[in-house]
């Protein structure tokens, strides 16, 4: 038999018994609490606007409007000869510029540096004066010149050196020179702008050497190795750009890694037990090379 249904006539009339929760009896349960970690994380750096990310914190300058134009005559394997006079491109040549930059106008040094300048990380500052005290890389009144590539190690070097230079009671000036081979693969015109807004005195040299290497292998064929001949024609641009500004010392980027590849390279290819040098000075005696790196 089934049960008839309770009979819900007179329900009002009910009455609830006091040991029925309430709504201020129910346990509500509140959200757990960051770690201490994290909170510190959070108030100490707050998350970034995405809205900025890859904007250059550097401010945009044009080119500089005058700037010294020569020709580019052929050198040997050493590279390019620099010419400060207008005349006419040379055979496999291009134009080379090379501009002296200013600081930025209406801003003071100071806003220049919290601007653009990267403070370096306190564990590569070290490693580096270890290498500059062992190999006694610079001296008081040196004039360098860096080659600036716009990859990360150059990029790196640079900051390094203007924070030596802004520290170390050693008193020496610092030049910028970019070499562009003048292919669609690598533009490093974007780099004007940024070493401008130090107010350093940069040498943006435009070379062909892409077009020059089509022809400058035996019997006027293309090189055998695009890359070296690269390497060769860059260095003699940089030696060159060093004697006509009066830079004693040219400062390259390479690491480490760098010269553990070059000992490989030299051993298996060439048969000789040697890589690159941290501080030595080139045959014709009057640049030495240095690589804090």
């Amino acid at each position: 038999e089934i049960d008839e249904p309770p009979s819900y006539d007179g329900i009002h009339s009910m009455k609830i018994d006091s040991a029925t929760p309430t709504v201020t009896d129910i346990d509500v349960r509140q959200p757990a609490e960051l770690p201490a970690a994290v909170q510190k994380r959070e108030k100490k750096k707050p998350s970034r606007d995405s809205s900025q990310w890859g904007q250059s914190s550097a401010p945009h300058i044009g080119p500089a409007s005058s700037c010294a134009i020569g020709s580019v005559q052929n050198g040997g394997s050493n590279g390019s000869n620099v010419k400060g006079q207008e005349g006419p491109v040379s055979s496999g040549a291009k134009v080379i510029e090379s501009m002296e930059t200013e600081p930025v106008e209406g801003k003071s040094k100071k806003s220049i540096k919290k601007g653009g300048k990267v403070k370096p990380p306190p564990k590569m500052m070290r490693n580096i004066t270890q290498a500059m005290v062992q190999w006694d890389m610079i001296q008081e009144g040196d004039r360098l010149l860096l080659g600036l590539s716009g990859g990360k190690d150059s990029l790196s070097l640079l900051h390094c050196l203007l924070e030596f230079q802004r520290k170390l009671p050693t008193k020496f000036e610092i030049e910028v020179c970019t070499i562009d081979p003048m292919t669609p693969s690598f533009d490093p015109s974007p780099l004007i702008p940024y070493v401008e807004s130090f107010g350093l005195k940069y040498h943006y040299i435009r070379d062909d050497i892409v077009e020059r290497a089509n022809s400058a292998g035996k019997d006027g064929k293309t090189v055998s190795s695009l890359c070296a001949f690269c390497a060769r024609m860059k260095r003699g641009n940089l030696y060159n750009c060093a004697r006509k500004n009066n830079c004693n010392k040219l400062v390259l980027a390479q690491h480490l890694d760098d010269c553990a590849e070059s000992f490989l390279m030299s051993v298996m290819h060439n048969g000789f037990v040697r890589t690159m040098k941290a501080n030595y000075r080139i045959n014709a005696g009057d640049i030495s090379v240095i690589r804090p790196l």
